[in-house]
This record gives structure tokens, C-alpha cells and sequence, in this order.
């Protein structure tokens, strides 16, 4: 019994979620849940069962890895609760994968899942890049990529069938993160960050730094076989020393640039702003052959051994309030240079068209100096510091997304004074048409301070589709991210579906379940006038019952989702919650009060991520008092079609239908305090229901007797089980059922 209980806990694992904390540690074991702090679990079990909204926390030490650590893109969180890795408390955990081989398959950590959140892992010693992160909307943060075989980290794509820059990895956030001493064998590809080949749109890194790798800092590099990648932003980062190591050692191979925005020609609109680049083996900043407009605002670049600044010819970058002193070689600006507002190196003098002239009398300090502030951002000192009465304080031109202090802005990245002018920005949101959806905005706020990131979710409504962002965001994915360094417009674009245009599907209730609609936990009524055929689903007044669906999508993405009700009663739930395929989508919908019972409306839509193929969506009750009754779902997306009604997808009880189902089932999974158990008899026989811990002992009987022939539900007390993973065995004549149950 405990081998083939454990043998189920491996299979299923991966498919249920629930929210919780979980422990790992160099010296875990697989056997330990890991909920306990001093029973950790293993790195590879956490991540395999740490559901949206939990957290991982990774003990000190070192994690003697040889094989890579792989999150799948089945593996994900939400917009609203991502699944976080973060070392615990002041502790320092190292994912040392020093005993991999060095080849181009050995990454040390394929981040493929979308919405993790990773804070203070240092990830060291692989056998190519330290991270390949190829999934979307993921926020690495503190973490340090040192001595890997390949970029520290690097955005790409991981599946090679993914050849469209929509499949590729997507609204990436790359925070106070730092990449050192990263060596390839040909001494030619390792550069510290790297969003290139196979990138999508809306990657940003803010505030961190790249040093002695052997090839760049950073390298946006594009190629022909693959054609464009997304733009990418560059906010507040730091690149030095790169082409050679820390131990002193160099390379005649490696490109040695601080930041290297593109290649073979191809043009993408890539954003550098408020960087720093020094002492570089080869230039500064460089477009590398990128003829996009490529915005070059307010940064710094010095004592880089060619070039500071080397845009070619052909370049169409857009240049503000840049500052060059001390190169090998003379810049090249080829661009628009806004103003005269940047001063370049050329045949050694610092200088610009209006007639500023630089010298090292302009700065508090030459000498260079990096250290970190608390939150992991780049701390320069005085290095580079604008010096008291410096012509260039005050001398630039205002320029997207920066703050500034005085009457404008300084040239360079270093910003004399406090940045407080102003401190705080407003966000102007508009749906067009305006019934054509809605915005939401996270964290919602009348004002931001300047840097705080928002994410903004389009919801389309019913009838209508997401089309793209425009004003102060861009792109077509469903969520975005804006920075809030000036005030802000952005308009959210919908498009009406004409006809349907197989684009949205409704979905009624009826009286027999064979596809689309697949039960419900209540039953099928016409007593109040109104709805849709006559009928609605009545749930019944306890907590997670629901109406089931199923649905097929050709291809994974962003639907919406819209329910048809009415909810008149005088003391009724306003709120029910989403899941898709067995895990909670969203924790909140709102159905609102009606005036009565007879009148229907229709919920706000709402959004949720569907896997290609057949889907399980259930809209259920989050507490024990009446709800609405549901008339029918809309789902608009990309083609969705009603799926038959696989035993997965039924309900346990639903008395209009003709036949009773026969399957066995547990519900809500994951529990808190009571679940009850449903099954159908053949035939009157005996029924044992037991429950057993993940190690195969047993926890309870909770019942064993004759039950009649028909449907039977039987209560299950979790109250005083431990936040776990348990099985429920059924015996019923010759028949065994195990489930598996989660208590949280």
C-alpha cells in the first residue's frame, strides 16, 4: 500500500494546486512535504508542488546539482499569485552545478513556466547558461549568475518548435540582479544578461549589474534564420570590465562591449536609459549593426577602451542627454541628437554643439566605484557624480520616463540632488470602445511614485476581443507592464467579433450532459421567468458548488469569461471563484446584487489562461449562504469550442440528469476544514472510505457499511488533519478508487 500510495503521489503531484509554504534545503528529503522547517524537502520536490500564491523558501547552502533544474511551461502561477523561490531570511543559497558537463544543452535552471517570482538565488558553475528563462511574466530578482558556462542569464526560447515571436519568452522583469565571471570554452557567447535570438516583447532589466564576463555585458543580439526579437528595456543598470574576468584573465574572442543592443542588421527599437558603462574592453554602448530607433537617454559612458558610444552608419537611434568622456577611439553618434543634448568623445575632447565642454573637473570622482544598496540596485558613490557648478547640471532635455530635479534634466545617468521632480505620476486608463472591455491596474492607485512598475490586465468584454495597447504601453499580449517615471496614458483597443466569428462561445445548461456544460452541484430549474431556454442551475447553499464546463482551445492563451445571472435574494454571496482544469484561475468573481430574481445581467469578464486542448472550467460558490443563479458562460478567445464531457469533467450530483454518474470524487480539493466524498452504487454493497497520509499510513476510517444502490455523499472532517497530501482509498465490492486530497 505504501508503494503504490507514493507511486500516485508522484503521478498527480504536478496537477493539483494549493497554496502554501514549503522548505527546502541542500540536505532535504523527498520523503519531507516540506511544511515544517525542520523536516525541508528537497529543491526538485518544492518546485514540483508549490502551487500559485506559495512560496518556496530555499535554505542556505550549497545544492550540489548535476542535471538541469527544469520548470515546465505547464508549471505556472497567475497574474495575481505568482509561485515564489526566495532564500530564507539572511541566508545565502547556492545552486552549484559545478558537476554538470559543459555543453550547450546543460542550463542550470530552464525557468519555461510563467509568473515565478525568484529573489536572492545565486546560481553558479553550469555547464552553459546559468538561467535560461523562456517563460512569461517572470520576475528574477537579487539573484547573482556567476562563473557559468554560457550568459549568466539569458531570455530565449527553450522549446525549438516555438518559431514565432508571440511563443517566445514575454514580460520578463530582471531586477537588481548581477552576472560576473561567466566563461564559455570559446571564450566568444558568455556575456553577463542576454535577451537575444529567440525574445519576445516587454523583457525589462532595472537596476543591475554586469561585470568581468568574457564576451558582453549585455547582448540584444538578433540574426536573419530567426528574424526579429521584442524590444527590450534597459533602465538603471551597470556594465563594466567585461571582456575580461576577475582573475585577470582575457580573450582575443570575446566582443567585450558594456552593452550590445542588437546585430546582423535587423532593426528593433530597444530603450537604454540611465545606464552606466566603464572600462570595457572594447565600446560602451553599441547598436551592433541594429538600425531601429533605439531611444539612448540620460546615460553614462567612460574610459571604455574603443568607443564609448558606437552607433554606425544607418543608425536611426534617438539620443538625449548622454554623456561620453575619456575613450580609446572617437564615438560614433550616427542618429538624431535631440537638441545637442549629448556630449560625445570626439578627437579627445568632451563636447557637444552647444558648446559645453567636459573635463574631470565635472565630476565628484573618476575612480570607480560599484557597490550595492539593500535592495540589490547599483550604488556608485561619487564615481561619476556630477561635481557642484558643472555646466551639465540642468543642461539637458526632457526625455520619456525621466525624473529629474531642477529646470530639466543633467546630462548623464547620474542625476544631481534628489530625483523629485516630480515625485509622484498619475496613470490615465481608457477602454476603446468603451464597452468594449475593461482595464484593471495592479496595484491600483490615484498616483504612483516614480519606478513603481503597474500591471495592466485588458478584459475583453462579451462580443469583443483584445487587440493591442497603445499611448503608454504597447504590445498585443492581454498584460502588460508600465513604468511610472511620467504621467501616463494608455488605451486598451478592442474589436467587436462579427457574428461570433467563431470567437465566442455560450455555453447553456441542459438537461442532459454530453459536452459544453457538464453538471452542476444543484439542480436544473425554470421556476423564475427570464433565462436564456427556459432554465438555470440552482446551486445549492454550501460552499464550492459550481457549474462544470468543458472546452477545447486550438492553442494556449487569454480567455475571457462572462456568466449570464440573476442574484435577487436579500442575503446572498456576491463573490464565487474560477478554476481551470483542477486549479484556481481566480480567487474572485463578482456576480453583484439584482433587483429580483426574474432580472438577469451579466458579470464583468474576467481572464484566465487556457492550455491547448480540452479544458475543465468550474465556476463555484465561496461560501455557505444563496447565490446567483447561473444562466449560461461566454468564453471569447481564440476559437473555443464546447468539449465533450470527459468523467473528469461531470459533477458528482446532478438530479435533472437521466443517467447517475459513476465516477468517485472528492471536492473542494484543496480543503480547509470539511470535504465530502461522492460515489455511486451499482448495487447495494459494503463501502469502506480510508484516508492515508502520503507515506501510506493510515489516518482514519471514515466509514465502512452497507450503503444501497444510487448516489451517496459522506462527510470528510479535515479540521485536524496537518496542511498535507492525503489519500482517500474507496472499497466497494471488488472496485478501488484512491484520490488524492490536499489539505491546506
Amino acid at each position: 500500500m505504501k508503494t503504490l500510495l507514493l507511486a500516485l503521489l508522484c503521478l498527480v503531484q504536478t496537477g493539483v494546486a494549493y497554496s502554501q509554504t514549503i522548505y527546502a534545503a541542500p540536505n532535504g528529503s523527498a520523503s519531507n512535504p516540506g511544511t515544517n522547517i525542520s523536516a525541508p524537502t528537497t529543491l526538485a520536490n518544492a518546485l514540483a508542488t508549490v502551487t500559485a500564491g506559495g512560496t518556496v523558501y530555499l535554505r542556505g547552502g550549497t545544492y550540489s546539482l548535476s542535471a538541469s533544474v527544469i520548470i515546465t511551461a505547464s508549471n505556472n502561477g497567475t497574474a495575481s499569485a505568482n509561485k515564489n523561490v526566495v532564500a530564507y531570511s539572511s541566508e545565502v543559497p547556492v545552486l552549484d552545478f559545478s558537476a554538470m558537463a559543459i555543453a550547450d544543452a546543460n542550463r542550470g535552471v530552464i525557468l519555461d513556466g510563467d509568473y515565478w517570482h525568484f529573489t536572492g538565488i545565486t546560481i553558479r558553475g553550469a555547464g552553459d547558461n546559468g538561467m535560461l528563462l523562456a517563460g512569461n511574466n517572470n520576475t528574477i530578482e537579487k539573484c547573482l549568475f556567476i562563473g557559468n558556462h554560457d550568459s549568466g542569464l539569458q531570455l530565449s526560447r527553450y522549446v525549438t518548435s516555438n518559431t514565432t515571436i508571440s511563443s517566445w519568452p514575454s514580460n520578463n522583469l530582471i531586477l537588481n540582479c548581477e552576472a560576473y565571471d561567466n566563461q564559455d570554452p570559446d571564450n566568444e557567447d558568455a556575456d553577463g544578461f542576454a535577451a537575444k535570438l529567440t525574445c519576445g516583447t516587454g523583457n525589462v532589466f532595472r537596476g543591475c549589474i554586469s561585470h568581468h564576463n568574457i564576451d558582453d555585458g549585455w547582448d540584444l543580439y538578433a540574426k536573419s534564420d530567426t528574424g526579429p526579437i521584442g524590444p527590450v528595456t534597459i533602465e538603471n543598470c551597470v556594465s563594466y570590465s567585461n571582456g575580461t574576468l576577475s582573475s585577470g584573465s582575457t580573450s582575443g574572442n570575446g566582443d567585450k562591449n558594456g552593452f550590445k543592443l542588437g546585430g546582423s542588421g535587423i532593426a528593433v527599437n530597444h530603450i537604454v536609459r540611465r545606464s552606466v558603462a566603464f572600462n570595457n574592453g572594447h565600446h560602451g554602448f553599441t547598436d551592433n549593426n541594429n538600425p531601429g530607433n533605439i531611444e539612448v537617454s540620460n546615460n553614462t559612458s567612460y574610459n571604455n577602451a574603443n568607443s564609448n558610444f558606437n552607433f554606425r552608419s544607418g543608425s536611426t537611434a534617438t539620443f538625449r542627454n548622454n554623456l561620453s568622456f575619456n575613450a580609446g577611439s572617437s564615438d560614433q553618434s550616427n542618429g538624431t541628437d535631440v537638441s545637442n543634448s549629448n556630449v560625445w568623445w570626439k578627437n579627445n575632447v568632451s563636447t557637444n554643439g552647444g558648446g559645453l565642454v567636459v573635463s574631470s573637473a565635472d565630476f565628484v570622482s573618476t575612480t570607480p566605484s560599484v557597490s550595492k544598496n539593500s535592495d540589490g540596485s547599483p550604488n556608485l558613490g561619487n564615481f561619476l557624480a556630477l561635481a557642484t557648478g558643472s555646466d551639465m547640471i540642468n543642461a539637458g532635455v526632457t526625455a520619456p520616463n525621466i525624473t529629474y530635479t531642477g529646470s530639466a534634466p543633467d546630462i548623464g545617468a547620474r542625476e544631481s540632488g534628489s530625483t523629485t521632480n516630480p515625485s509622484t505620476y498619475t496613470l490615465s486608463l481608457t477602454a476603446s470602445p468603451g464597452a468594449g472591455g475593461t482595464i484593471t491596474a495592479s496595484p491600483s492607485a490615484s498616483s504612483y511614485n516614480a519606478g513603481a512598475v503597474v500591471t495592466l490586465t485588458a478584459s475583453p468584454a462579451s462580443g469583443y476581443t483584445f487587440s493591442g495597447w497603445s499611448g503608454g504601453a504597447s504590445g498585443t499580449s492581454a498584460t502588460t507592464t508600465v513604468t511610472m517615471n511620467a504621467n501616463l496614458s494608455v488605451t486598451a483597443s478592442f474589436s467587436a467579433v462579427s457574428g461570433g466569428g467563431g470567437n465566442t462561445l455560450r455555453i447553456d445548461d441542459a438537461a442532459i450532459t454530453t459536452s459544453g456544460y457538464c453538471g452542476a452541484d444543484g439542480s436544473r430549474q425554470n421556476s423564475y421567468t427570464g433565462a436564456d431556454g427556459g432554465y438555470y442551475i440552482n446551486l445549492s447553499n454550501s460552499s464550492s458548488r459550481g457549474v462544470n464546463y468543458s472546452i477545447t482551445v486550438p492553442s494556449a492563451g487569454t480567455y475571457s469569461f462572462v456568466w449570464r445571472y440573476a442574484n435577487g435574494g436579500s442575503n446572498v454571496s456576491t463573490v464565487a471563484r474560477l478554476l481551470v482544469n483542477g486549479n484556481t484561475a481566480l480567487s474572485s468573481v463578482s456576480f453583484p446584487k439584482t433587483s429580483s430574481w426574474t432580472t438577469w445581467t451579466t458579470t464583468a469578464a474576467v481572464t484566465a489562461t487556457l492550455a491547448a486542448g480540452t479544458n475543465t472550467v468550474r465556476i463555484e460558490t465561496t461560501s455557505s449562504t444563496e447565490f446567483a443563479n447561473i444562466d449560461w458562460m461566454e468564453v471569447t478567445g481564440n476559437s473555443p469550442s464546447a468539449a465533450t464531457c470527459a468523467s473528469s469533467a461531470r459533477v458528482a450530483y446532478h438530479p435533472d440528469i437521466t443517467a447517475q454518474p459513476e465516477e468517485t470524487r472528492v471536492y473542494p480539493n484543496p480543503v480547509v476544514s470539511n470535504a465530502t466524498l461522492s460515489f455511486y452504487n451499482k448495487q447495494e454493497q459494503r463501502v469502506a472510505v480510508k484516508l492515508f497520509d502520503s507515506n501510506g499510513a493510515l489516518v482514519n476510517i471514515v466509514v465502512n457499511k452497507v450503503f444501497p444502490a444510487g448516489y451517496h455523499q459522506v462527510p470528510v472532517d479535515c479540521n485536524r488533519l496537518a496542511n498535507a497530501a492525503y489519500f482517500i482509498k474507496v472499497e466497494s465490492g471488488e472496485k478501488q478508487t484512491t484520490l488524492r486530497l490536499i489539505k491546506q
